[in-house]
């Protein structure tokens, strides 16, 4: 009895060795590697994180604006020309939308602008006001950062016309065209700040109309417009 139990103790041990070699090769199999774990931990981070869609937005703009124009008033024989127009504050209205990631957008813009035209001589004067009606589309260099600086065209409509004191008034209108430059501020994800100029032309002819001023006195005006020229602030809700 004594021999069967010393016989045994060595088979024992090699038994006992064996199943702990195989439990542990079983774990290592189990685990998975640590790299393997993080490209996997990166990549549903990266699905988990959508593109932006494309988006509708309503915005308001206003500035100071410089109106080119080229008047001229004829009185008993004497022609003056208008001095240079003084720059005058001027308001729109923006509605379009954001392609998706809000790299470029296309939008309808609506603005009013207003300048006077002043004779110091003969101290004739009157007002000038354009409405333009505007396509524009802008391209967005940094379009995934907070700051991103902007550049882009325009095309569209334009209408004006003069109010005057004396009788008669004249009224032009024409295709305008022109670009816009600016930085914009995402300061949420539904808000947008700008700050920026715009130039647009109206290559126009001289425009011939009458009047009379307070003495009776036929005047004969020229007009010309050139031109609009602003800078501008704009605030962007985008829904």
């Amino acid at each position: 009895m004594q021999v069967l139990t010393s016989s045994m103790v060595p088979f024992a041990s090699a038994l006992l060795v064996g199943c702990l070699f195989s439990v542990g090769a079983q774990a290592n199999l189990a685990q998975p590697s640590t790299a393997g774990t993080a490209v996997a931990g990166t990549e549903q981070q990266a699905d988990a994180e959508p593109k932006e869609d494309s988006r509708y937005f309503l915005g308001l703009r206003g500035g100071v604006s410089l109106m080119g124009l080229n008047d001229k008033a004829t009185v008993s024989g004497q022609t003056e020309t208008a001095k240079d127009a003084d720059g005058n504050g001027f308001w729109g209205i923006d509605f379009g939308y954001y392609t998706p990631e809000g790299r470029s957008r296309i939008y309808y813009s609506f603005e009013r602008h207003q300048s006077d035209s002043q004779f110091p001589s003969s101290g004739l004067s009157y007002q000038n006001q354009a409405n333009l009606h505007l396509l524009g589309t802008d391209y967005f260099f940094l379009y995934h950062k907070d700051f991103s600086p902007y550049v882009g065209l325009h095309l569209g409509y334009a209408s004006v016309k003069s109010n005057s004191d004396y009788q008669h008034d004249y009224d032009v209108s024409g295709v305008i065209f022109g670009m816009q430059t600016g930085l914009a501020w995402r300061v949420s994800s539904d808000m947008t700040l700008e700050a920026g100029f715009r130039h647009s032309m109206l290559p126009s002819k001289m425009t011939n109309w009458q009047g009379k001023d307070a003495q009776g006195n036929s005047i004969e005006f020229q007009s010309q417009q050139r031109g609009v020229s602003s800078l501008f602030l704009a605030a962007n809700y985008r829904y």
